[in-house]
């Protein structure tokens, strides 16, 4: 794609020159085989095999572990996960479910407490954390970029808050299976 734009390849040549884009959402619902022929995420990784400037994306909640595609393809990457910096002291963290600090009888109110200095941080500093972070290689060394990110980190405005995220936990606490299906796939981004 050029621009938008599909570009016309017309020959071998030509061919060499384009690198070839393959985005693959939610991979981890996708079938261990396609009708007979395989893994479809392998079978589609291969069909970028004969470009040299091929990118390929995955993208996907995790599932179950042991089972997870995107969960196996992120061990095997570099595991970069987003640090922000504490808006009162400047120490760089990720955002953890464990440092967010409520009273279970009144969630509206929900801080995040600093890892390094124990700073209380309200969700109206997130904008200019998020703004200041920065992605961190947990093995740089590695040829694969791997991302990891919560929901903690939504932008303002864009999704649930952090209070929200707080009250959802107290109504499925008590369910081990909502709460599994809750907190560990779609909020904290882990397999279970």
């Amino acid at each position: 794609m050029a621009r938008g734009r599909q570009r016309r390849v017309d020959g071998p040549t030509r061919a060499d020159a384009v690198g070839a884009r393959l985005a693959l959402d939610e991979v981890d619902a996708y079938p261990q085989d396609l009708e007979g022929e395989g893994d479809p995420v392998d079978l589609a990784e291969r069909r970028t095999s004969t470009f040299p400037r091929r990118k390929v994306f995955l993208n996907s909640t995790p599932t179950l572990k042991g089972a997870s595609r995107i969960a196996e393809e992120y061990q095997l990457s570099d595991q970069r996960h987003y640090h922000v910096p504490c808006p009162h002291c400047g120490h760089f963290q990720t955002l953890e479910w464990s440092q967010l600090c409520y009273d279970p009888d009144a969630p509206q109110r929900v801080t995040y407490s600093c890892r390094e200095n124990g700073c209380e941080i309200e969700e109206h500093h997130k904008t200019a954390m998020l703004g200041a972070g920065v992605w961190i290689a947990t093995y740089p060394e590695r040829p694969v970029r791997g991302y990891h990110i919560n929901a903690l980190y939504t932008p303002i405005g864009l999704g649930e808050t952090w209070a929200e995220h707080v009250d959802r936990y107290l109504r499925v606490k008590n369910d081990p299976v909502k709460l599994k299906r809750d907190r560990k796939s779609t909020r904290l981004n882990s397999s279970h």
